[in-house]
Order: structure tokens, then sequence, then C-alpha cells
């Protein structure tokens, strides 16, 4: 048999080591378990490189909820909460202590009992009264929802709503069916659902699952349906026991007959809002995970033969990088192997739980990690700060943070993997956009793109690329582009030119006062970008624009803005100003509006004007396809083999302006002097 045929045989499978022959095992600190095991188990802080800073939140809701102003002080005195009551149907007529604008955002708790009171425990014993009872308290919670999210509907505060605790058994018994409404668990996890499905409705208002947190610590710890109502739906205290010290014998309190956690609930909650708060403001993102192989993404060293079984954490930690990948996370392996036996044996040591085309790029040689790690930032245009380099060894550990300082390493703890890599705040994001779950595809073409750049010259390169974009505006935050938007000015950091992030909350604002927010999105022979770029516009300025690295050095930013002249000089403006506030890392986009003829204001270096008696045109390998409005003709094919936009038509027929003018001005010259800004045209940035 050749040797070639040989590699791809099965791969033995290592016997389990005897525990009492490993001389390195190591035991956990009471620090590290105590993070890992206690209030922050659902929310680790590995990948967290920025401290918490201060936040003000209001808290509306029941008894339930009145606690967690305190308990977050106790957490971090930074974290400020106020209280409001809210124990029935009213109105939410009491205004906070703080004018809206003051606060991060609100958590709102619904109280049970005020939705079901105890009307629930007296309904006929038949199916159909409980559903029509269920049909009735989901309308009211509906209408319970709207008047309680006053802030959030005038002001669009972000807003987090707490489900309902599940009671831990049926009362009806074990032997009765689950699934039934004459179940009060499952009547109430009815609810859950109907409320959950009430939030999705809303524009920044959020459902959090407080029974899952509840669950995770322990129900029997942190519930007292046991002992009070089921309708009462909070959490396990000695609330009332003094209402119980005259009698013949006092009982001890609630705390000594049960292992009550119900700090460790309130904790817990809190965290679970902050880390999803986290994920709005995008701190911290993770946008690559690269990993090593032996002993990494599998149990021993393959070329040695010395595999361990996949069943176990290696399985787990594999679907937690197939999850990262749905949601837009380029996964990349950097390991010190041979390539051609890795490659070729694949299938055999993964057992078909991956597939090598999951990973967007790989870099299997026997260069330092160090290197091969900065390669991959570089072909995908990343920061190391968004990067995390997941290997078992110490050594290229500290290597690789020596190499590429803001990189976050983990591998030194196995059994935290899959935690961490799934359920911290740094790897989540709002909505999973399809420019996100279609990221590796895009990386795939993007590298091969590159590839065939290389054996081209830059003019013929893009000449052959068969690049089209298209443009629109959107109106409000309720648009459906809104998230894709949203994601790249909170993600984007090389092409972003002023470094600003926004809530949704401050999006209804900026639409409030006029502000326009453009998109584009691309298309080229190798693939489909989709939503890549995105710019706020007030009258006759530019103040921030953003464009996705996949894009950078296609001349797309270019086009952009020369659609943004076009629209403002269609609008009669006769200026354009544009801002440009230098951050740490957006150097991609430092020359934008040099290049475009622009000029620096002398008293305001973050602007930038240029006059409109000429105006700019798409650079010649970008074709325009913009969408067709209802009373506009289709966009019509220029001689130069791209199509027309309906604005530069209207250009053409309103300023007079000839097709040869508008392909001269693809690139002015020479920059065009303004002499001076009017205060007026500066104000509007």
């Amino acid at each position: 048999m050749a040797e070639s045929e040989t590699r791809t045989q099965a791969i033995p499978r290592a016997e389990p080591a005897d525990a009492s022959r490993a001389p390195w095992l190591t035991g956990v600190s009471p620090a590290l378990f105590a993070r890992h095991n206690g209030s922050r188990y659902r929310t680790p802080i590995d990948l967290q490189a920025t401290p918490d800073s201060e936040l003000r939140f209001l808290v509306v809701g029941g008894c339930l909820a009145e606690p967690f102003p305190q308990v977050a002080k106790m957490m971090n005195k930074g974290f400020k909460g106020d209280f409001i009551l809210l124990n029935n149907f009213d109105s939410f007529t009491e205004m906070p202590p703080a004018p809206a604008a003051e606060y991060d955002f609100q958590m709102i708790h619904l109280p049970l009992r005020t939705l079901l009171g105890n009307a629930y425990f007296h309904l006929p014993d038949d199916a159909a009264s409980h559903e029509e009872f269920l049909q009735e308290t989901q309308d009211y919670l509906a209408r319970y929802l709207a008047n309680v999210l006053k802030l959030n509907t005038e002001h669009k505060l972000p807003t987090f709503i707490l489900g309902f605790m599940v009671p831990q058994q049926n009362p009806l018994g074990r032997f009765q069916p689950r699934y039934d409404l004459r179940n009060i668990m499952y009547f109430i996890e009815r609810l859950n659902l109907f409320l959950a499905a009430e939030v999705a409705k809303r524009e920044n208002v959020f459902f959090v699952d407080t029974d899952q947190v509840s669950g995770s610590i322990g129900k029997k710890s942190c519930q007292d349906d046991m002992v009070w109502s089921f309708t009462h739906g909070t959490t396990l205290s000695d609330g009332d026991h003094d209402h119980d010290l005259n009698r013949i014998r006092p009982p001890m309190s609630m705390q000594h007959h049960y292992n009550a956690r119900w700090m460790e609930f309130f904790e817990a909650v809190l965290h679970e809002v902050f880390a999803m708060y986290r994920t709005l403001k995008q701190q911290d993102t993770v946008k690559l995970v690269a990993v090593d192989l032996d002993d990494t993404l599998w149990r021993g060293v393959a070329a040695e033969g010395s595999l361990g079984i996949l069943e176990g954490w290696p399985m787990g930690f594999m679907e937690a990088l197939l999850f990262l990948k749905k949601r837009g996370i380029l996964l990349a392996i950097i390991s010190k192997n041979d390539e051609a036996f890795i490659l070729s044996n694949w299938n055999s040591i993964v057992q078909g739980q991956m597939a090598l085309t999951d990973f967007a790029v790989h870099k299997i040689n026997f260069r330092s990690k160090a290197e091969n790690l900065a390669e991959i930032l570089t072909e995908v245009n990343l920061r190391p700060q968004n990067a995390i380099m997941i290997d078992d060894n110490p050594v290229e550990r500290a290597a690789i943070q020596a190499g590429l300082p803001g990189v976050r390493v983990l591998g030194s703890h196995l059994y935290y993997l899959k935690r961490i890599l799934l359920w911290s705040s740094e790897t989540q994001q709002r909505v999973i956009t399809r420019e996100s779950s279609r990221k590796t595809e895009m990386i795939h073409a993007q590298l091969q793109r590159e590839s065939v750049r290389k054996t081209l010259s830059h003019e013929e390169f893009l000449q052959t690329l068969g690049l089209r974009v298209s443009f629109s505006v959107l109106e409000d935050t309720k648009d459906l582009n809104m998230s894709r938007a949203l994601e790249l000015f909170n993600k984007t950091n090389q092409f972003n030119t002023t470094g600003a992030r926004y809530t949704l909350e401050e999006c209804h604002r900026h639409f409030a006062v006029g502000r326009r927010l453009y998109v584009l999105q691309a298309e080229d022979r190798f693939t489909q970008y989709g939503l890549i770029g995105a710019a706020w516009v007030h009258q006759n300025c530019v103040h921030h624009m953003v464009m996705s690295c996949r894009a950078l050095g296609l001349g797309i930013e270019d086009a952009f803005l020369a659609y943004l002249a076009h629209r403002l000089a269609r609008e009669k403006s006769t200026m354009m100003l544009g801002r440009l506030q230098p951050t740490e890392a957006n150097i991609a986009c430092r020359q934008l509006y040099s290049r475009n003829g622009f000029i620096q204001s002398e008293d305001n270096s973050v602007l930038w004007s240029r006059p409109l008696t000429s105006l700019p045109a798409l650079p010649p390998h970008v074709a325009l396809t913009e969408p067709v409005e209802e009373g506009v003709p289709a966009p019509v094919r220029q001689t130069t083999g791209r199509k027309m936009g309906q604005d530069e038509q209207i250009l053409m027929q309103n300023d007079r302006i000839s097709l040869k003018q508008m392909e001269e001005a693809r690139f002015p010259q020479e920059q065009l002097c303004v002499a001076e800004l009017s205060r007026r045209q500066m104000s509007n940035c």
C-alpha cells in the first residue's frame, strides 16, 4: 500500500491515563472556583478587557425588584439604581427621580400576583376554562406591559423585562399531565412564552429569563413557592418571620430550614442584565477565535498516534465553535504540525464533528504562532483586540500575548472553555444578521479575491472584479436594515471616521432631529458582501461613516462619498462637510476626505469641506445598481459599462451636468480651495 494511502487510515486512540501517574495535576484555587460557580456562573468575565464603568439604571416593579439597586451598589460602587414600586395596573404616572436621558437602561418586573390574583385557583376543573383564562391573562399582560413601557416608548430607553419564575412542581401531583394548563407550572411557562413574544415586537426591549437564572443556582434555594403562594413568584427570604414570633413555639427563620441563596440570585440576575447591556454596547467584542489542534481541539497528539476519544469536552468545544461561527465570529487554526498530514487525516481525526471549511483560515506549520496569528489578522483585517487564541501550552500563550498585545488567550482550564465561549457577553450580539451568519463564506471569497489580486496590477484587478453597489436611506429604527447598520457602527474600528458607538435609543434621537442614515450594499464576482457601509448625514454634513474591513481597498468608500455628494447637490446644497476624528485604530479612513477633494478646516481640525460646484462620480470600476423607487425611471447603463443611478440622472437634468463632465469628475486631480466656511455650515456638524 502506498504511503499516501496509509496516511488516511484511522488513527489509533490512546487509552485513558492513570490519574495517579499524572504528576502535573493541580488543584483549583478557591478564587477561581468561586468565579466560575457563584453568581458569575452564567456570565463569565474571562474575556472582559474593559472594566465595568459607572451605570445609572431604573428599576420598576414589585417586591421582587426592590432589592436590585441596593445589591448593585454592593457589587460595584459605580452602579446607581433608582426604584419605583409597581403593584397594580395603573398607568406609569410616577416619574423617575432622574430625567430619562440620565439612565443607561431600566429593568421592569411585572408582579405575577397582579396578573393572576387568586382567580386561577377557583377556575372550573376543565381545560377549556383554563385556556380561556390564559387568553384573558395574556390580554391583560399585554396592556400592563404597554403601560409600564412609557420611558421606552417615548425615549427608546433600553429596557430589560424580567420573566416569571416557574414553580418547582406540579401541585396536582407527579402523575398528572405535565403540559396541561391546569398545572400552574405550565400556565406560567405559557405566560413567559407570551411575554417574550410581546417583548420581541418592541424596539430596544429585551427579555431576561429569570427562571433560567433560578434554575442555574437551584430553584430550591431561590424560590418561595414551596412556602408562599404560587403567584407571589419571588425569592426565598425571612421577610415575614417577624409575624410568627408570638407563637407558642416561634419557628427559626427560613434560612435555618432551607439553603437560601437569595443574594446570589439577585447578583446573578443583575450580572445577566449587565452582560446583556455590555453586548448592546459591543464592549470588547470578539471577532475571531484561533485554536491550536493537539490537546486543544482534540485530546492527544494526532501525528504521534496518541489521540484520545472525542466524547466529552472536545465534542462540546467543537459544538461551541460551530455556534460561534453562526454568530458571525471567524474561526482559525494555528498549529505546529505537518499540514499535509492534518489535512489528509482531518475527517478521521474529528470524525465528522467539524469541517475544515468551518474555519475561515488555517496556518498549520512550524513557524511562530504569534507570526501566524499576525498574518491571519492582516488577511481578515482585524485588530489583536478582537481576537482570542486558545492553546493548551502556557509557553505559547505567553508568546502570543508578548508578540501581539491585546489578544486574549484561553486554554489553561479546558473544562471552562465551552461556557466562556458561548456565555460571555463579548462573543454575543443583539441580532445575528444575514451578513454575520455568512461571514466565514465571505472571508473564503475574500481570500480567493486576494489571491487573484496578487496576479494582476491593481487597476486590472479592479476592472475584472465586477463590483456593484447599491444605496438606500433608513428612515427610522424599525427599518429591517437597522440591526446590521447598528452592528457596523458598534463593531467597526479601522474604517470608522469618528470611533463613535450607538445605542438604539441614541439612533432614535438622531432620527428625531432629522439625521438620515444611508447604507450601502455590495457584491462582486466572488461573493455578495451584503450591507457593508453606513453613514449618518445631517443637512450637508457627513457626521459619521463606517465601512466593513472586508471592503477596504476596493474604492467603495469613494463611491459612497460620491453618492452622498450627488444626493446633497440634488437637495441644492452648495457645500459638503465631513467629520473625521482620528482614533487609535482608524488609520484606514484618514485619507478619505483629502483624496476626494476636501480641505481640512483651519479652525476645526475634525471638519473637512468641499464645494459642490463640481461633483465627484463613481470610480470607473464600480457599477451602481440603486433600487428603483415608484415613479422614477430605472437606472440606465452608461457607456463606461456601469449603471447610472437615478440621482445621477436627476442631477444631469437639474444641473445640466454632461456625461463627460461626470466621468471627468471621478478623481479630482487637485484639491479644491475653500477660503472660508460659513458659521451656519460649520454648525451643521
